[in-house]
């Protein structure tokens, strides 16, 4: 649980841009969609075959196959969703999920930064303005957050509250 200091106030909470779940989504329907053609063969290759245990284990191979790829796809799906950014009045909180059990969370105090640095890479995050912003602190860390929407409007949020945390002190 987050919790936060005197006249500290969350300002916003940033996740991954939807785009970044585009590439998953098509592999995840092509995956899906893949079957149909092994059920379009498979008559051709078990007509020799015991037709009661050609059914029983198409069935189970079937359920087998979807399970996993929507287990997979979960995971995805999770990754992207509980990664998230808040950044308060006080602080930058990364919240970094890794896998289904482990998460590392990570803060930069706002008066600690001395630099930030944009990438937009590529056409498509040109146009819907996403990318990653590189805050630089006074200790020489790096402090990386990937794929984010709304690149400027945060980029601008961080830099006023710097500032007025640096001009309090």
């Amino acid at each position: 649980m987050l919790t936060l200091s005197d006249n500290e106030k969350v300002l916003i909470v940033v996740h991954k841009h939807w785009f970044v779940m585009v590439g998953p989504i098509i592999t995840f329907a092509v995956l899906l969609f893949a079957p149909i053609i092994v059920l379009l063969v498979l008559p051709l290759i078990t007509k020799d075959f015991n037709q009661v245990l050609v059914a029983i284990f198409t069935n189970f191979s079937l359920s087998l196959y979807v399970m996993i790829l929507i287990i997979f796809m979960f995971l995805i799906w999770m990754d992207f969703y509980l990664d998230m950014w808040i950044i308060t009045s006080k602080r930058i909180i990364d919240i970094e999920q890794r896998g289904l059990f482990s998460r590392e969370i990570s803060e930069i105090p706002l008066v600690h930064i001395q630099d930030i640095t944009m990438d937009v890479n590529g056409v498509i995050r040109t146009f819907l303005k996403f990318g990653t912003i590189r805050l630089q602190t006074a200790g020489e860390r790096e402090f990386a957050i990937r794929d984010i929407p709304h690149l400027y409007k945060i980029k601008d949020l961080i830099l006023k509250y710097s500032q007025i945390e640096r001009s309090s002190k």
